[in-house]
């Protein structure tokens, strides 16, 4: 019920029509349907550890610059890539019970290097979802500087949940 909650909230015209002007709408929609997917697959399935390979694919190809733009100014691309993005997390929500500590761990380890890569290249004003790397682009490198504050944020939130996590497992 959570994720269909959290579905509802990411997606509606406010936030759709927010998508052109603003970056930040489109990379909080990501976190927000990915953790829905997440959320729904752990509670609801039972899949194979090796579907989390499949699972990771859409926010990889969704966080390429091309499409990162294309899925903010073109409304069909955007349902592709938040269905996709929704269909990724229920892959790894499902598998997740299924893998081990070293497969969860390199999973955490390998999202925290891309999203902390991607976030210091926009910190850095590196045009990676800006023209001239993008020509059709309507983001400015200052809003993408934003964007990575946000990134920043939910590594550390996400960073702070499995640490907490863990401790709480170690002192049982």
């Amino acid at each position: 019920m959570a994720s269909v909650a959290l579905i509802v909230l990411t997606v509606n015209p406010f936030t759709l029509e927010a998508l052109p002007k603003n970056p930040l709408v489109l990379m909080a929609s990501h976190y927000s349907l990915y953790f829905a997917g997440a959320l729904a697959g752990l509670g609801l399935f039972r899949f194979n550890k090796l579907l989390a390979i499949p699972a990771v694919i859409p926010p990889i190809v969704f966080h390429l610059p091309y499409f990162f733009v294309e899925s903010g100014v073109s409304l069909p691309w955007t349902f592709v890539d938040y269905s996709l993005t929704v269909v990724g997390g229920i892959l790894l929500g499902g598998s997740m019970r299924q893998m081990g500590k070293v497969m969860k761990g390199s999973l955490f380890v390998l999202y925290m290097i891309g999203d902390t890569t991607l976030a210091i290249l926009l910190i850095l004003g590196f045009p990676v979802y800006s023209s001239p790397t993008v020509p059709f682009s309507p983001y400015s490198t200052t809003q993408l500087v934003e964007v990575s504050y946000l990134m920043f944020g939910v590594m550390n939130a996400i960073l702070f949940g499995v640490l907490g996590y863990t401790l709480k497992k170690l002192l049982e």
